[in-house]
């Protein structure tokens, strides 16, 4: 296998491993002892493909069964933030600038786009 492939592998499985601590921290908050142990067994078993990917290394089906789920986690994760990203930049384009932009063009005195701000910066609901 290529050194780069192995890299990404590697990042992965650390990723992946984080991503599985972070559901043991959730489920320890909310007192879920099963889903606990889960993430854990998931954690350490994303850890233990780590440090086989840091060694000279063979990839097996197992390995390339926990990578392409750890990969399917991760990609869901990215298309999360993607689409929080873009609800952001929409919001930007959309509301703020505009408003902002408004205040620039038109406002004669910081009272003006004090006004024009307190007017224009509610939130009319709860979205």
């Amino acid at each position: 296998m290529d050194k780069r492939y192995i890299d990404l592998f590697k990042e992965l499985a650390r990723a992946t491993a984080v991503a599985a601590e972070q559901v043991m921290d959730y489920d320890h908050e909310k007192e879920d002892e099963k889903g606990f142990e889960t993430a854990k067994t998931m954690r350490d078993d994303y850890e233990a493909l780590y440090d086989r990917l840091n060694n000279e290394y063979n990839l097996t089906k197992n390995d390339a069964a926990k990578l392409l789920v750890g990969i399917m986690i991760q990609l869901n994760h990215m298309q999360d933030r993607i689409l929080a990203l873009r609800k952001a930049v929409t919001g930007y384009q959309t509301d703020v600038i505009p408003k902002l932009q408004d205040i620039v063009d038109n406002a004669k005195s910081d009272e003006d786009a004090a006004k024009i701000a307190n007017e224009k910066f509610v939130i009319e609901n709860n979205e």
